[in-house]
């Protein structure tokens, strides 16, 4: 529920968790109501604000003397809420689709070129459907986005997490869209913890063989992705994914024993039915291993595509366990969300694992040879050879 401007509450739907959040209440506050002597007012806010410290429900607390104000002091803290979450837009209203259209042409004004569609499969809704990429409505609203992206010299890279049985990121693909290389950071640490190329091999021919655009990464700032490399049960069968289930959890297993949180997805029961992330910075994905750190910079630059580099892993950053354990539905994402300080950028610029990385980004943003095609040996299973 969110309170409306006219004061009404109504509900909306938001697909991704929500938090509300209530603010203690100061004197300020408090100065409007009917002749409330002052140090009345103190004992409410005392007991008012202990309430809200503590995360309890103030609405029906115990005021005492004061019990007459309850409705007004409520309404009070009511005012004051805010939210974080990411609420639905409806799409449709052709004002959500004005909304679209101005924003793109804002964001091209300030010389974007590529617009990165966050969550794009959840936007359409239509009652007795999944709440994941609904067709055609899904379809339709996209061919809808990139028109008007189109009028703008805009590219959009859509945002889709799901498992690569679904083959989902190759229908998109096949569309024209750039995709999300979600699935590099896991096949990257399993070449490098387990001394294989074999799965890594197998991913970079399939984008070579489709022509498939993506935008490559390592770490992000919401995990590392595990969900998209497994398989799916279609009513035409298991589709295989791109690595075994067991050997996902493998990777999952060793991510976690490393300090690293995990992220599920449950049904309607309660009952977990996929894995969806990990979170951790890759560094301490990868055990902290500065020389494993380098190697991965160096698959993922010199890897097909864009690639997009987490700042926190440019820095070699660890798990920030403390932020991480403050509480809330989404704090194991503040794992790998750091603030770095003036000087502890000041300090991983002296750092040689740093130093290296950009570098190596040097080079591929000046290298002819980028814009060549990209050629893998012939070498046995423990080697990895451009």
């Amino acid at each position: 529920m969110s309170a409306s401007p006219d004061g009404s509450e109504r509900p909306y739907w938001n697909t991704f968790y929500q938090q509300i959040h209530y603010r203690g209440l100061d004197s300020d506050d408090l100065k409007h109501l009917r002749i409330l002597p002052s140090e009345a007012a103190q004992d409410i806010l005392y007991l008012v604000n202990a309430k809200i410290d503590a995360g309890e429900d103030f609405h029906d607390i115990d005021l005492g003397l004061y019990q007459d104000y309850l409705e007004q002091v409520v309404d009070i803290v009511e005012s004051k809420r805010r939210y974080l979450g990411q609420m639905d837009l409806n799409a449709e209203s052709e004002v959500v689709w004005e909304f679209y259209a101005e924003t793109l042409k804002r964001l091209a004004g300030f010389g974007a070129k590529l617009i990165r569609l966050d969550a794009f499969a959840y936007l359409h809704k239509k009652p007795g459907l999944s709440n994941f990429f609904n067709t055609p409505g899904t379809w339709d609203y996209l061919d809808r986005l990139k028109t008007i992206a189109e009028e703008n010299q805009l590219t959009l890279l859509p945002e889709i997490h799901t498992q690569y049985g679904k083959h989902l990121h190759s229908d998109v693909a096949k569309a024209g869209y750039p995709i999300y290389d979600f699935f590099l950071p896991g096949l990257v640490l399993d070449a490098l913890d387990i001394g294989r190329n074999t799965y890594l091999l197998r991913w970079i021919e399939e984008i070579q063989t489709q022509g498939i655009q993506t935008v490559n990464m390592l770490g992000c700032h919401d995990g590392i992705p595990v969900l998209d490399l497994d398989g799916f049960a279609s009513e035409d069968g298991y589709q295989h994914g791109l690595m075994a289930t067991a050997e996902i959890e493998a990777i999952i297993k060793r991510v976690l024993k490393r300090g690293g949180r995990v992220k599920n997805l449950f049904g309607a029961n309660g009952k977990k039915i996929a894995y969806y992330q990990v979170n951790a910075t890759y560094f301490s994905a990868l055990g902290e291993d500065e020389q494993k750190l380098r190697l991965a910079r160096a698959i993922q630059l010199f890897m097909l595509g864009i690639p997009q580099v987490w700042y926190l892993d440019l820095f070699a950053g660890s798990n920030d366990y403390t932020a991480a354990d403050q509480g809330g539905t989404a704090s194991h994402k503040e794992i790998n969300r750091t603030t770095l300080t003036n000087e502890m950028v000041d300090a991983g610029l002296q750092s040689a694992v740093v130093l290296d990385q950009l570098e190596m980004m040097r080079l591929r943003n000046s290298a002819a040879a980028i814009n060549g095609t990209l050629q893998i040996a012939e070498t046995p299973g423990h080697d990895l050879v451009r």
